[in-house]
């Protein structure tokens, strides 16, 4: 089998699984009762997405192998900090772009 057509198995079977895993409360509807703690979790796994998305994006350098390697003159940390107290201020996001982007290119500035 060509590398072409495991790409196009994969493909088939990564769309089972989404049909499987979305379509199941669909189908059940209300037959299937789900527990109220797992409900609660499920509502936070967007955010935990997102932390495991962006932390390593703001926290590390591009060249970074292992969380030993965070220095505090790397400037996404600082254009981050600024842009997460800048949101929790104003809840607006082009005020926390503008200023994360303001403190990241200031930290690039005074750290290069």
């Amino acid at each position: 089998m060509s590398i072409d057509m495991h790409i196009v198995w994969l493909i088939v079977g990564m769309t089972c699984v989404t049909i499987l895993a979305r379509g199941f409360f669909l189908v059940f509807g209300e037959r299937f009762k789900v527990a109220d703690w797992i409900l609660e979790a499920i509502r936070f796994a967007p955010l935990a997405a997102m932390v495991a998305i962006l932390a390593p994006e703001l926290f590390l350098p591009n060249s970074a192998s292992s969380i030993a390697q965070f220095d505090l003159r790397f400037p996404n940390i600082w254009g981050g900090i600024a842009a997460i107290i800048t949101f929790y201020m104003t809840k607006k996001m082009i005020p926390t772009l503008i200023v994360g982007m303001i403190v990241y290119t200031a930290a690039k500035a005074l750290f290069a």
